[in-house]
């Protein structure tokens, strides 16, 4: 970076616009406090207020350049509360400290006129954390009348945007967790200017932090569905702390050490550092589906601590195709029919036609821990339901069924993302090995077909793609029928079988190690032309 800064990088034309975002939140200020190794602490306090003041130069509100980034409400929204951190941590002193009180009150004045209630969503939230902390942090009617509108604005939206089991509605971790953190400030800023605004905020951050505690990885990181990318959140496990709430909704046991829980569309198992989750909920909300991908009733997983079945991620919010092929649904472990896509997500952040899970349902037996679920995605091409049934045993094996319901021939594909850590061997058309670290298991397909290794994209943070394998089964079937996979350790030597019948009777069996289990199951067809996976658990 020059210096001082050029502000509009109008010569870097490599840098995208969320690039430029960040660069105006000005949030690395906070990172140059505490992580700058061989500066004193003069020196750190000195250079941010010094890169303050180059900031409040360079970008005038007169200046209409500046109004795409500088001075976007949403970029106010982020670096106000930075600022005034910085001031209570460290204020500056005499002129200077005129200079930056006065830029505050214009921005959050220039905020309060230009408030996104056009986007809603988690823009509105940011939007009103920074006008609820500068009414904490000025005097005065301009500063209460700031207070007032933050107080209408969380009635308004924490009804709609928090849901029942205390999912943000935009249904990306990511943003979940910017939104915890966004009414925690809130809460923390406002408990003695404005102790019912304070409150406002307490009523949701209880089933936010136990949401947000139930879908981590073993690794205290969330997943990537959705938008969601990591380092732009604070870190999981201090939300939930900072919370003050810790009676969280206690996980059901399964036997052998094994807590699953369901959190609303969620279900999640654990058994010590080994981990699925299952996502059988809506790909967005329906009216705001920006940050929302094609990835109906997806999975990721954790073996020994360490990420094994991974998500695409979010590379970018700016650059075609890169963005499409992220929100795509062949960048989600899910089945695909006939090379479509679950939703015609268009342009950067809009999803037209789409398709809608049911209700998620759960069971277990001495055994196992199951989860079932289906969605309509695929109506559109003759075939109104694809479902998929989960079951997880203490030590191994995890099943997964897919099915499709419908008539004709149709080509499907399944997938399956590992993480770059991960190395794939292949044993077999239908069967490969994983290597992950010191553990190793072994997967493969259930149903005719055969298993393709191909090259995967994984963006685990904005602005980085690293390549990464992906397992993808094809075949092409007369419906209705059931595809699926089957995961062991190394050391199981039993495989699953799954025969499929013209009208969906299915038999799926597990044997080896000298065992042997058999779950009769069947497509069991309804009146309105779905379908579910009905087993022998049921």
């Amino acid at each position: 970076m020059p210096d001082p800064v050029d502000w509009r990088m109008s010569d870097r034309t490599e840098f995208d616009h969320l690039w430029r975002f960040h660069l105006h939140y000005q949030e690395y200020l906070l990172d140059l406090m505490v992580d700058s190794a061989g500066t004193t602490v003069e020196t750190r306090i000195g250079r941010a207020w010094q890169l303050v003041q180059q900031w409040i130069e360079g970008n005038p509100l007169s200046d209409v350049r500046g109004l795409d980034d500088a001075w976007h409400p949403f970029c106010i929204s982020r670096r106000v509360p930075v600022w005034m951190m910085l001031w209570q941590a460290f204020p500056p002193e005499g002129e200077p400290a005129e200079r930056v009180a006065e830029s505050l009150f214009q921005q959050t004045m220039f905020l309060a006129s230009h408030l996104e209630r056009d986007l809603g969503g988690n823009h509105l939230l940011e939007n009103t954390r920074a006008l609820a902390l500068a009414g904490s942090f000025f005097y005065g009617p301009q500063a209460v009348r700031w207070l007032e509108t933050s107080r209408r604005i969380l009635r308004s939206e924490l009804p709609k945007q928090i849901l029942l089991h205390g999912e943000h509605f935009e249904r990306s971790p990511m943003y979940h967790a910017q939104m915890l953190d966004v009414l925690l400030q809130i809460r923390d800023a406002t408990c003695d200017v404005a102790p019912d605004l304070a409150r406002l905020c307490d009523e949701v951050i209880g089933p936010m932090a136990a949401f947000l505690d139930a879908i981590v990885h073993p690794d205290g990181e969330i997943p990537l569905l959705g938008d969601s990318a990591f380092g732009e959140t604070a870190v999981p496990g201090d939300l939930i702390r900072q919370s003050g709430k810790t009676q969280f909704t206690t996980a059901s046991g399964g036997g052998n050490g094994v807590r699953t829980r369901q959190v609303g569309e969620y279900w999640t198992w654990r058994d010590g550092d080994d981990y699925l989750l299952f996502d059988a909920g809506p790909v967005g909300a329906d009216h705001l589906p920006a940050h929302a991908h094609s990835d109906l009733l997806t999975i990721e997983a954790t073996l020994a601590g360490r990420r094994l079945i991974v998500d695409t991620g979010v590379c970018t919010y700016h650059a075609e195709p890169l963005r499409r092929i992220c929100r795509s649904t062949s960048s989600h472990n899910v089945l695909q029919i006939d090379q479509r896509e679950q939703c015609d997500t268009w342009s950067r952040f809009r999803m037209g036609y789409r398709g809608h899970p049911t209700r998620l349902e759960t069971g277990h037996d001495s055994e196992c821990n199951w989860a079932r679920a289906q969605h309509n995605a695929f109506r559109r091409l003759g075939v109104p339901s694809v479902g998929r049934w989960i079951c997880c045993k203490a030590g191994g094996p995890w099943l997964i069924v897919d099915w499709a319901v419908g008539s004709g021939s149709h080509r499907l594909s399944n997938w399956l993302h590992c993480h770059p850590d991960v190395t794939v061997t292949r044993q077999s058309a239908v069967e490969v090995h994983l290597q992950l670290g010191s553990h190793s298991m072994r997967l493969g397909a259930l149903g005719e077909g055969g298993i393709d290794v191909v090259d995967g994209l994984y963006c685990p943070e904005f602005g980085r793609g690293v390549s990464a394998p992906v397992l993808r089964w094809t075949a092409a079937r007369n419906l209705p029928t059931a595809c699926g996979w089957w995961l062991a350790h190394e050391g199981d030597s039993g495989r699953a079988t799954l025969t499929t019948g013209p009208d969906g009777n299915c038999s799926l069996a597990w044997v080896g190690n000298g065992q042997a289990r058999t779950w009769p199951s069947s497509i069991v067809f309804g009146a309105d032309s779905s379908a579910r996976f009905s087993v022998g658990t049921d």
